[in-house]
């Protein structure tokens, strides 16, 4: 059987050759796969594996550019399908469906000619909506509409459609999420301030600059503050883990550096697709910062996190503020695995979750309403 196998390959290989089709192909399971053509352009089915030989990732492409469905697999023991991506000549064009790793969808996104463009929904992990919203243009059109995991209406939030405001304003900022946090701990010190101001973000620079000027009155120690906005405008089928861009660092001496340099982040881009490169974020700010005592993460519940598998290169506790949360709200279970992992803490604006890390593997626990588990070292929705 082996010699039979050899020659065949040695006959495939010759007939390729001879018509001067490709310069590089795989065979898998008896399909050519992973072409190269003589103009060194991709061509047909492109597949790649997990270490152990399961199937990763399935995508078409026509001369070099992705076509039709692109489909990731969780690496997991159920084979379930992890991301399906529509694109149309290699841009975005159609819906990106996000699935868990007990293969319940979780988030639906359209988009249209590269464009983020009509509905997206969310899912609890029951099946009911969790919230539901439409963008026109790249930007929400409207509000998110929010419904409790019985699949009854609760409230509308997280409109993007009004004008960015930076000015500190202590009476209208008092009540809000990131203030309330940073004002209940005032013993964080040392700080690696790192913030999304991704187009969902837009309400909170306020708050965030509100309390830095209080900050200053009080201690003239300088912070440091990673903004990002998750790849500079960058193609979402560009992004790559680890190096998607679109972060800004700076040393804020003054209330007028920080709002500076949030405005070049919010000039720059506004995201694109739902997941965020949080982690690349950290990293980058750990670069410049050795050793803080804490990173303070500001974040959007509603985004997934798109470089989650980088997060063991955090050596520091990292302190999750979650905009968007409310009494009654299932929390992002990525966000809780980056406190979790780093031995850090979640907080909403009612609650400080600081206890985690004590939390008994294969054990059932409860947040805002919601039960989770410990499996396999990572936080999932029970």
């Amino acid at each position: 059987m082996l010699r039979y196998f050899i020659t065949y390959i040695l006959l495939l290989f010759t007939a390729l050759s001879a018509k001067g089709q490709y310069i590089h192909y795989d065979l898998h399971d008896g399909d050519t796969i992973n072409i190269i053509d003589k103009d060194s352009l991709k061509q047909g089915v492109w597949k790649s594996f997990y270490v152990g030989g399961k199937l990763k990732t399935e995508v078409v492409f026509k001369n070099n550019k992705k076509q039709g469905l692109e489909i990731h697999w969780h690496n997991n023991i159920s084979n379930c399908v992890k991301q399906e991506t529509y694109y149309n000549n290699g841009v975005l064009d159609g819906p990106i469906t996000y699935y868990s790793k007990n293969c319940k969808k979780e988030l639906i996104e359209n988009y249209k000619n590269g464009v983020k463009e009509g509905a997206e929904i969310t899912y609890h992990t029951n099946g009911h909506i969790k919230a539901e919203g439409n963008y026109k243009k790249g930007n929400l059109d409207g509000v998110y509409k929010v419904y409790d995991k019985n699949g009854k209406f609760s409230f509308e939030s997280r409109s993007t459609n009004e004008e960015t405001q930076f000015e500190p304003n202590m009476d209208d900022t008092a009540n809000y999420g990131v203030y309330k946090v940073l004002a209940r701990n005032p013993r964080w010190r040392k700080t690696l301030i790192v913030t999304d101001l991704t187009a969902s973000m837009y309400p909170y620079p306020k708050e965030i600059n509100t309390w830095l000027k209080l900050h200053f009155l009080k201690d003239t120690a300088q912070q440091y503050f990673v903004f990002f906005n998750d790849g500079d405008n960058k193609k979402d089928s560009e992004k790559k883990i680890g190096s998607t861009g679109g972060i800004y660092i700076c040393k804020a001496k003054s209330t007028d550096d920080l709002v500076s340099t949030m405005k070049l982040t919010i000039k720059k881009g506004e995201g694109g697709d739902s997941p965020e490169n949080v982690v690349e974020a950290i990293l980058t700010g750990l670069k410049k910062v050795r050793k803080p005592d804490n990173i303070i993460l500001i974040a959007d519940n509603w985004a997934k996190v798109r470089d989650l598998s980088l997060i063991s290169r955090v050596k520091i506790p990292v302190r999750v503020i979650l905009c968007g949360v409310y009494e009654g709200m299932e929390i992002n279970t990525d966000y809780l695995n980056i406190a979790y992992k780093t031995k850090g803490s979640i907080h909403t604006i009612e609650q400080d979750i600081t206890e985690l890390i004590s939390q008994t593997s294969g054990k059932s626990f409860n947040i805002n309403g919601f039960d989770y588990i410990i499996k396999n070292g990572s936080i999932r929705a029970n």
